[in-house]
């Protein structure tokens, strides 16, 4: 699986659009049940609403899309958030768009409109991330060189965790699988060959974007 962009954090937002109130709920999903019990929960958060309209993307095995109109008139709910989805470029991502209706008819246009606007302002509301797949690694560093080694990490965004302090320093890193090599190499070079690198996990860890 490649890196992928997808929605910082659970989150909601709020908005009234001629009397009606709008409420898009947002989250991380990994599978299309996650994404299923995540629409069960607000739709059961909200069950007093006139439509809980629905989309996600989700990356199993093959890339995977799904809408739900709710009720609204076909293509005017579920399709505007879908596209909005679709325009930010994320995956894993669940959208449920809560709209309480005000007594004023908004026409196709006019919902069409809302729902994607309502998608589009909490994402950035919210915000985003990228999740990079990384290639870890375990460095014993001399304890007299870790100071330095702390302040290269430092400037080169690379964040050190799980550090244990004993004669030697240990510590894990996770590197941008496409260009670990390069790091390592620089690290190599500028600590002339001292700090041992030891390869643990690839994973997937969320960048700000």
């Amino acid at each position: 699986m490649q890196n992928y962009k997808t929605i910082a954090q659970t989150g909601a937002f709020e908005k009234d659009i001629k009397k009606s109130r709008f409420i898009a709920h947002i989250a991380q999903t990994f599978s299309e049940d996650e994404a299923k019990q995540f629409i069960s929960k607000i739709q059961k958060q909200e069950s007093g609403a006139t439509h809980n309209c629905t989309a996600f993307i989700v990356l199993e095995n093959v890339e995977i899309e799904r809408m739900s109109d709710d009720g609204e008139p076909s293509g005017t709910a579920g399709s505007p958030i879908l596209n909005v989805l679709q325009q930010n470029d994320l995956k894993n991502v669940t959208a449920v768009v809560t709209r309480y209706f005000g007594g004023i008819k908004l026409g196709a246009g006019g919902l069409i409109r809302a729902y994607s606007s309502t998608t589009s302002d909490a994402i950035k509301e919210i915000g985003l991330v990228e999740n990079r797949l990384q290639q870890g690694y375990e460095l014993t560093i001399p304890y007299h060189l870790y100071d330095k080694f702390e302040n290269y990490a430092k400037n080169e965004q690379i964040i050190l965790e799980n550090k244990t302090f004993s004669t030697d320093v240990t510590c894990n890193v996770y590197l941008d699988l496409a260009k670990h090599q390069e790091i390592i190499q620089d690290i190599t070079n500028q600590f002339q060959n001292q700090i041992v690198f030891n390869e643990i996990e690839q994973t997937y860890k969320q960048v700000s974007i």
